[in-house]
């Protein structure tokens, strides 16, 4: 039996639609917001109610954990990002190891590192580190920026140059990616979930491109029919801006937590992919202009 935590999200959704014809248990908080057949077990839980666990984990071979908050989300309440990603992923260690877990895939992001107490991604890493003292054998996944089927990141790029004329472009623009689409990323995530040679990796992902901030931007303009002007947004002020957004906004455009990815190059090695799975991942420009956004 293969659970998936956070399977009503972006990736879970994903990864669990992928699973079909083998066992494997839906795990949510809210039954009504997941789509799934009658052949899928839903189960109700939350990584931040240690005391719903229970039920989630028994009989469970592996854990497909993709329950977090990602930055691009506006913190619904103050310590939300460590009460999910952190504290939620070691109530699921612990609920995991009594239950007699054998295997942890866990998905979190491209450059995670010791960061300051209180920093979106002081979480990310709280998040690696619950995995990696769990004891039990895992393999965390690192992936850049995913895009496909309305992936968050692209939709939120998209959504200026439907709205503005003038775009702005955070920094330079010239700052590093290596978008990956999602589909790839769930086959690595099953692959990672069989394989018993990758134990205790902490794998970085990436597509097949590099492309900056400024590329990508344009890349989506294009697919939209949109000729957008790009103009550089220092960073200062786009963190007073991102502020007062998450302040006044439900579903801000930035976010103070995405502004500590704008810190360092979101890239790994080009064969990334090749290397540990055996596969080429599809490029992003290739990917977008053949199958717009939704794809």
């Amino acid at each position: 039996m293969i659970l998936v935590t956070g399977a009503s999200g972006f990736v879970g959704s994903h990864v669990l639609r992928r699973l079909e014809g083998r066992p494997r248990r839906a795990m949510v908080r809210d039954r009504a917001r997941l789509r799934a057949g009658p052949e899928v077990e839903v189960v109700e839980a939350d990584i931040t109610r240690p005391e719903t666990l229970k039920a989630a984990v028994a009989g469970v071979d592996t854990i497909i954990h993709t329950a977090a908050i990602t930055a691009s989300q506006k913190e619904p309440y103050p310590g939300a990002y460590y009460e999910i990603n952190q504290r939620g992923t070691e109530n699921l260690v612990m609920a995991a190891r009594r239950a007699g877990v054998q295997r942890l895939v866990v998905m979190s992001g491209l450059g995670t590192r010791p960061a300051p107490e209180g920093t979106y991604m002081a979480t990310r890493q709280g998040l690696e580190e619950a995995v990696r003292g769990s004891e039990l054998p895992f393999v965390i996944l690192q992936p850049s920026v995913l895009f496909g089927d309305h992936a968050e990141f692209i939709e939120a790029l998209a959504g200026l140059a439907r709205a503005f004329p003038v775009v702005p472009v955070l920094g330079r623009g010239d700052l590093k990616f290596q978008p990956l689409w999602v589909e790839d990323l769930v086959t690595c995530l099953l692959k990672a979930a069989e394989d018993r040679t990758l134990d205790g990796r902490s794998i970085p992902l990436g597509g097949s491109e590099y492309a900056t901030l400024r590329e990508i931007q344009q890349t989506i303009s294009s697919v939209l029919g949109k000729r957008s002007l790009l103009v550089s947004l220092p960073l200062p002020l786009a963190r007073i801006q991102a502020r007062a957004m998450s302040a006044l906004l439900p579903r801000p455009p930035l976010t103070p937590a995405t502004l500590e990815l704008f810190s360092f190059e979101n890239a790994t090695t080009l064969d990334a992919c090749e290397k540990a799975f055996g596969f080429r991942p599809r490029g992003f420009r290739e990917h977008l202009l053949a199958h717009g956004l939704e794809g």
